[in-house]
């Protein structure tokens, strides 16, 4: 069952508290942000990595009947040149896209099936000359059912059901389901890893990296071919096309690092914009958010400016202190 997440919200109260922390990142940031953020025009963003990297960012995608390869090539906040590859066979590839994003056709079929079973009890009801608390009680049994398929439904294809039937991305779903599905990929970040002799924070960035820059920013429509998207492309979808915008990129920034059994990460939603923090004891200077008593180092995917983990744009710094406040959304 989908259960609503609850979330924290920054007030006039509490935005004193949140300054304090981030006052110092803010300054030591700004030359980052003054030279690498570059904001998309039209929804995309084709540029590659900062000039700090060298120019050595790349992507190769090659489909075929048979299957999907990706290989790309950037650089890690360690400065070193990273490449990475994922193949997919196509048929797998096609079962698994489907699997993401609901169809209202197919959600039409659920709420067929339940208005025929109300009319099959309705029926047996009176061929069996039952009271109306019975017939009552057997349509509200089919209401109960219905629900619990449609909430299924919507969580198997990465959504959830709000107040007034509205569904909305359930990122914690994507990044739980997709986490296993991505291995390979998180696999190869962990050869490099160890190869390298790299810490968490530099795994954290060299993941972080790969979604800011080797992916390039394009948002993902609504709707396409008939299926209600989100606005957002799944994890492996996304590495096999090469691109994304902010919170498709943080969805395959987590679930690539879901898959290291020491990383708990939140999502965090300002208006029009969505980025991750990661729990970890911040450095000097790092931006930080606190949730449930715990810190948590912010990370940009979004990207192509190129960011360290605890480092983000100075218009995110404006939107996460700005009177809406912002939304956490835990992954686990």
């Amino acid at each position: 069952m989908l259960k609503f997440v609850m979330f924290r919200l920054v007030t006039r109260w509490t935005w004193p508290a949140l300054a304090a922390a981030l006052a110092f990142a803010v300054t030591a940031g700004a030359r980052w942000n003054e030279k690498l953020v570059i904001y998309p025009i039209h929804g995309q963003i084709v540029a590659g990595q900062a000039s700090a990297s060298g120019g050595y960012v790349y992507q190769r995608i090659h489909k075929t009947a048979v299957a999907r390869e990706a290989e790309y090539g950037f650089i890690s906040f360690t400065r070193d040149k990273l490449r990475i590859s994922y193949r997919i066979a196509e048929s797998d590839f096609k079962r698994y896209n489907s699997s993401y994003g609901y169809r209202p056709e197919e959600l039409e079929a659920l709420r067929k099936w339940r208005d025929q079973a109300t009319r099959n009890a309705y029926d047996a009801a009176i061929a069996r000359h039952k009271s109306q608390a019975e017939l009552d009680a057997a349509a509200a049994d089919i209401q109960r059912q219905y629900k619990a398929k449609l909430l299924a439904y919507l969580e198997d294809h990465g959504f959830r059901l709000e107040q007034g039937n509205t569904t909305r991305i359930d990122m914690r779903s994507v990044v739980r389901k997709n986490g296993p599905q991505i291995k390979p990929l998180a696999r190869s970040f962990d050869l490099i890893a160890r190869q390298r002799g790299y810490g968490s924070m530099d795994i954290i960035g060299a993941v972080l990296s790969f979604a800011q820059t080797a992916i390039k920013y394009k948002e993902p429509d609504d709707v396409y071919k008939g299926k209600h998207t989100g606005g957002i492309l799944a994890p492996i979808t996304t590495v096999v096309l090469g691109w994304g915008d902010c919170d498709t990129k943080t969805g395959l920034a987590a679930s690539i690092l879901s898959n290291w059994s020491q990383m708990r990460m939140i999502g965090i939603s300002v208006p029009g914009h969505y980025l991750m923090g990661v729990l970890q004891i911040p450095d000097k200077g790092d931006m930080f958010v606190e949730y449930q008593g715990l810190k948590y180092v912010l990370a940009e995917p979004a990207g192509p400016a190129w960011l360290p983990p605890g480092r983000v744009a100075e218009k995110t710094v404006a939107q996460l202190s700005g009177s809406d406040g912002y939304r956490i959304y835990p992954f686990f």
